[in-house]
């Protein structure tokens, strides 16, 4: 696993390599240029530099097409030799949910979770489905949703794992206004995530979108450098 700067986790563990776009929020993936950077990282096995090579085109600019993923089962035991506790995001550079991931892949990173239970664990994915169901009953679980359009994923995160401790949404790169009203009272998110693109060709991001997202959500991880709300769910357990 790996130290991160991610403010809301403590760990990323990337026992997949690769990914492909979902919808608009992935043009600018950032993992895409972890993967090109990783690729030619001489201080990493060849092995997985090749995985690396391999999830990319072969100008090296995009995700391969079709897409290529490769399980990396050395990474599995990483969780138990971190003694002290955190929050590990899983696959921070993949989706846990992609159509490439093997179910058996999926059974050994759940039970590599068991077998460290003092981590809290964190998926997040823009592919909510039956798969879900795999996933320890303890781990966090979110969906990514960078507009109203794409709103369509929250529900079908709820209907898959409703009964998890904690359900959230990751509004990131948030692309447009987004509200969560039709489903107040009901079946809200546990936590939202919001923040603005970062980083070569970032697009527009009002304030007032995250503002107004703020404002509806009851718990709530606001991404700005200048930010007025960062709040983690009830019985988190650890923090950064």
């Amino acid at each position: 696993m790996n130290r991160t700067k991610i403010p809301w986790c403590n760990w990323t563990w990337n026992p997949i390599v690769g990914c492909s776009p979902a919808s608009a929020g992935c043009l600018n993936c950032y993992a895409k240029r972890i993967s090109r950077r990783h690729a030619e990282n001489p201080t990493l096995p060849e092995h997985v530099r090749a995985a690396h090579r391999r999830a990319l085109s072969d100008d090296r600019t995009q995700w391969r097409d079709p897409p290529c993923l490769t399980f990396l089962p050395e990474r599995l035991a990483e969780p138990a030799r971190v003694r002290t506790p955190g929050l590990v995001f899983v696959c921070s550079t993949s989706d846990l949910g992609h159509e490439r991931v093997l179910w058996g892949w999926r059974e050994d990173i759940c039970d590599a979770m068991r077998a460290a239970p003092w981590h809290q664990y964190i998926a997040c994915t823009k592919r909510p489905g039956p798969w879900l169901r795999q996933l320890p009953p303890t781990c966090w679980v979110g969906v990514t949703i960078e507009d109203q359009m794409n709103i369509g994923r929250w529900p079908l995160l709820w209907n898959m794992a409703w009964a998890r401790a904690v359900l959230f949404v990751s509004v990131e790169p948030m692309l447009g206004p987004l509200t969560f009203q039709r489903w107040r009272g009901q079946c809200e998110p546990d936590q939202v995530i919001a923040g603005p693109e970062t980083g070569p060709g970032a697009r527009l991001c009002e304030d007032a979108w995250i503002d107004a997202l703020a404002a509806e959500s009851p718990c709530f991880f606001d991404k700005r450098k200048v930010w007025k709300r960062r709040e983690f769910p009830q019985g988190a357990g650890v923090r950064p």
